[in-house]
């Protein structure tokens, strides 16, 4: 993939993160939606999209941003993903393995 195939808001994030490769060098993620002239949820949808796309965008609570540079910036970068997916896959194997009529169990 080419940054010309991305949409231009796809490809102002990743030119902007260029400029910020390592978590020291982190751009919050208000201000980069600010820079671009977006709201942070379309921020947020636009950076899960890179993700599922192969670039490696890390963020980070409080920090924000930024293209790791090793290893261990990698991880701390996906570490609250990580965190969200497993609550998330829990949740649904206890929806999927519960019964319908866990209401009336619990009430009675």
């Amino acid at each position: 993939m080419k940054i010309t195939d991305l949409q231009k808001i796809d490809q102002n994030i990743i030119k902007i993160l260029a400029d910020h490769k390592g978590i020291d060098k982190a751009i919050n993620g208000k201000m980069l939606a600010q820079s671009l002239n977006v709201d942070f949820r379309t921020l947020q949808g636009r950076i899960s999209f890179l993700q599922g796309k192969g670039c490696a965008i890390g963020s980070i609570d409080n920090i924000g941003y930024f293209a790791p540079t090793n290893e261990e910036e990698r991880t701390k970068g996906i570490t609250k993903k990580e965190n969200m997916a497993y609550s998330t896959l829990k949740a649904v194997m206890g929806v999927r393995s519960a019964s319908l009529d866990w209401l009336d169990e619990m009430i009675d």
